[in-house]
């Protein structure tokens, strides 16, 4: 019979068991902080195992590869916000405001940040996983964006669609260039989250607001 003693010292050698969503949550910021620290290629197994207080056979339990766990890592620092359009009638004011706090709130997470320093600093080690990344991620992302604009913005009489309809990572160009900006360079010189919603937030407005039909000649 264990002594009083001997039971919480067999507890403290056996690990937790934690939901597999959990335990892939703690792997993933273990590996970014050792790609962070170590870079892609010269990063290990073992490394993140280490960090994430797994065994090497407990990580491969999980992730069957490196490059498996990078790819995991991006499309959770990377993966776009749903844009499920909010329920009932909006202006076109509301329905800026809404797609806006859907880009911004994302876009301000500091792991995506790490994730995108990630991409500029390995993306040649392993295009494999950046063209998958963006095949699965930025392209639905956009498609998307483009979906909520056609609503919000038909073409009219037949014509082409408009061009934000067309193009839409124009629609998203001054969130992406906030993002890299704020990547890049000091705080003091990167622009601020309010400076960049406004001038985004204009921009949308004069862009969607209908025209007038053009006058016959």
């Amino acid at each position: 019979m264990d002594t009083p003693s001997a039971a919480p010292a067999r507890r403290e050698g056996m690990r937790l068991r934690l939901p597999p969503a959990v335990r892939n949550r703690q792997i993933l910021d273990a590996a970014l902080a050792v790609f962070a620290e170590h870079g892609y290629a010269a990063a290990r197994m073992d490394d993140i195992a280490l960090r994430s207080g797994l065994s090497k056979g407990g990580l491969y339990a999980h992730f069957a590869s490196k490059d498996q766990v990078f790819e995991a890592l991006l499309s959770r620092l990377l993966a776009p916000p749903s844009l499920a359009r909010p329920a009932g009638p909006l202006s076109l004011e509301q329905w800026v405001d809404w797609l806006l706090d859907e880009i911004y709130a994302r876009f301000s997470e500091p792991g995506l940040r790490a994730g995108l320093r990630l991409l500029v600093a390995e993306g040649e080690r392993v295009p494999t996983l950046v063209t998958q990344w963006h095949r699965q991620v930025v392209q639905p992302y956009e498609e998307a964006v483009a979906a909520q604009l056609a609503v919000q913005q038909p073409a009219d009489g037949g014509a082409e669609p408009p061009l934000l309809a067309r193009e839409p990572w124009l629609a998203l160009s001054p969130a992406v260039h906030g993002l890299i900006m704020q990547t890049v360079l000091p705080p003091a010189l990167a622009p601020g989250r309010e400076r960049l919603r406004r001038g985004h937030r204009e921009l949308l407005l004069r862009l969607l607001q209908p025209r007038p039909p053009a006058s016959a000649a």
